[in-house]
C-alpha cells in the first residue's frame, strides 16, 4: 500500500467547479481509494492506494467527469516525491517555508521553453 498525495487543478478557484471536500472523499472512497484526507478547499487529497499513481490520477480524474461533468486534471505523487522535491529545493529552510511551487506534468519541451521566452 502507497500513500500519494493528488493535486487537483481547478477546483474550488473563483466559484468555479466547485466541489466540497467531503463529496471529494466520499467520491475517492467510492473509487476504492483508502483513508482519504482532504486539504482546506484546495483539491489536495493524500490517500493509500496498491494501485499505481498513474492509474490513480486516471481513476480520480474519470470519477469527477463522471459526477459532475468537469475534466479536471489530476496529478498524483508519492509521499517519498513531494519529499524530494522539498528536498531537491535549493531555497534555505526560511524561505521554502514561504514559497510556493509548480509542479508539470512532463517536461517542458524546447518549443514550449521558446514560447515562454
Amino acid at each position: 500500500m502507497e500513500t500519494y498525495i493528488a493535486l487537483l487543478r481547478g477546483i474550488n478557484v473563483g466559484g468555479h467547479k466547485k466541489i466540497k471536500m467531503a463529496d471529494l472523499r466520499s467520491l475517492l472512497t467510492k473509487l476504492g481509494l483508502e483513508n482519504v484526507k482532504t486539504y482546506i478547499q484546495s483539491g489536495n487529497v493524500v490517500f493509500t492506494s496498491s494501485e499505481s499513481a498513474s492509474d490513480c490520477e486516471k481513476r480520480i480524474s474519470e470519477g469527477i467527469k463522471k459526477t459532475s461533468g468537469w475534466e479536471v486534471p489530476v496529478l498524483v505523487l508519492t509521499r517519498s516525491e513531494v519529499q524530494q522535491i522539498l528536498d531537491d529545493c535549493p531555497f534555505p529552510k526560511e524561505k521554502k517555508e514561504n514559497s510556493y511551487f509548480i509542479l508539470l506534468y512532463s517536461m517542458p519541451t524546447e518549443e514550449d521553453r521558446a514560447k515562454a521566452k
